[in-house]
């Protein structure tokens, strides 16, 4: 399996791992006096987390999500009600003590969301109830496991936690998954696989998973989802969350290694944990079942795998930098100017070249550089009112002013 789709990354045909791309399109950076595993984010990264996360608010927004924000650590006693506290301690950062009180870094969201959920008293009319935050984690992962973003310690997540009756479980699998479906198209990933992640034998689970009676009903739900959605699958036992089992998307590195790129889990735990409960038609309060999903993961690990299947050379939305205009002398700035004004005024990233260097090498940096779009301007230009634009694995073209900045919004709207 591979996660590159050939034609995306223009003529490259060996592949470079994220880390070695890195090196000169400069997305992330580590610094030892920050701590392994805790990348810095440059402007070329922060574009990228920025454009995946306003897709992920457009889809989410769409599909009836509520946005929420919460802190990054929390009182250690909150884990201990989770249950990541014992199961999951390997994992944590270790306690801070201050003022009689241990809080601890969070390692998930749920929690908090769990609390926001019991914020107020809700109405089985209100469910599915789904809320969403792009939330900032800390996983204590080995020092032989880190690797450039793909593995780290901290990490901002595209989570989500839908509070649904059981009757509501597997039809909002299916439209959680049809997400899933729509992002990977949009972002050009198509070489995927799905894995139902199953608990483990009972004599072994009791040191991983929660027992509970609906271990299997909730296994048997997400095998169904699966087998109708027509998506190929495996069953992987042992690899489930320790409160329920999960479908993994996973995809290929460029090294062979399939990582876990986004997930749905089943939660019947944590509602009995943190005494949640809705009012049902009956005046009756009910526990709900808990949905997880991270329909894009980590910025962190879902951007390592897109620098490796574009190779760096993203389409326009994606792109850090969008247009490059090269004026060929000094007496063509001032158009390249007003050029880079009407498109950064129409939120474009853009900018001029205007060194005393040969077009040729500067169109050479362009492409090495990975920019998607170059105008190049000159007096033949100015004389006919059109600029040239060259853009990767394309042909020259003439356009106006307005003709490329329509071309443009228009490409950027589309996500292409």
């Amino acid at each position: 399996m591979s996660s590159f789709k050939k034609g995306q990354a223009g003529s490259c045909h060996v592949q470079k791992d994220h880390r070695e791309l890195n090196q000169y399109l400069s997305y992330f950076h580590s610094d030892e006096s920050i701590g392994a595993g805790l990348p810095l984010w440059l402007p070329a990264g922060v574009v990228i987390r920025d454009e995946l996360e306003k897709l992920a608010r457009e889809l989410e927004f769409l599909a009836g999500y509520q946005r929420v924000v919460s802190p990054h650590l929390a009182k250690e006693d909150l884990y201990h009600q989770s249950g990541h506290l014992p199961y999951y301690e390997d994992s944590m950062y270790p306690s801070m003590d201050l003022e009689n009180v241990r809080y601890r870094l969070r390692p998930m969201c749920c929690p908090h969301h769990h609390k926001i959920f019991s914020a107020k008293l809700h109405s089985y009319r209100e469910l599915p109830l789904r809320l969403a935050e792009y939330g900032q984690v800390y996983r204590y992962e080995g020092s032989g496991a880190l690797s450039g973003l793909m593995r780290v310690r901290g990490l901002c997540q595209n989570d989500a936690h839908l509070y649904v009756r059981q009757n509501q479980v597997k039809v909002e699998i299916h439209k959680v998954l049809e997400m899933y479906q729509k992002a990977y198209r949009i972002l050009g990933i198509s070489d995927y696989r799905l894995r139902l992640s199953r608990g483990v034998e009972a004599e072994e689970a009791s040191q991983k998973y929660v027992a509970n009676p609906l271990w299997d009903w909730a296994e048997g739900i997400l095998r169904e989802v699966l087998v109708e959605s027509g998506l190929p699958f495996f069953e992987a036992p042992g690899e489930a969350a320790f409160y329920g089992p999960k479908i993994d998307v996973q995809i290929m590195s460029v090294h062979g290694k399939e990582e876990s790129a986004s997930t749905v889990q089943v939660d019947f735990i944590s509602a009995e944990r943190f005494d949640l409960s809705f009012i049902n038609e009956e005046g009756h309060k009910e526990r709900p079942v808990i949905l997880h999903r991270a329909p894009l993961g980590s910025h962190e690990r879902m951007v390592a795998l897109l620098i490796e299947l574009y190779q760096g050379a993203f389409p326009l939305w994606l792109s850090p930098e969008q247009v490059r205009i090269v004026p060929l002398a000094d007496r063509h700035q001032e158009a390249a100017e007003g050029l880079r004004l009407l498109l950064h005024n129409s939120f474009i990233r853009v900018r001029v070249d205007d060194r005393a260097e040969s077009l040729s090498r500067k169109m050479a940096e362009c492409w090495q550089e990975k920019v998607h779009s170059v105008v190049v301007i000159g007096d033949k230009e100015l004389q006919a009112g059109k600029f040239s634009l060259q853009r990767r694995g394309a042909s020259a073209q003439s356009v106006s002013a307005q003709e490329l900045l329509s071309l443009l919004q228009n490409e950027i709207r589309d996500r292409k």
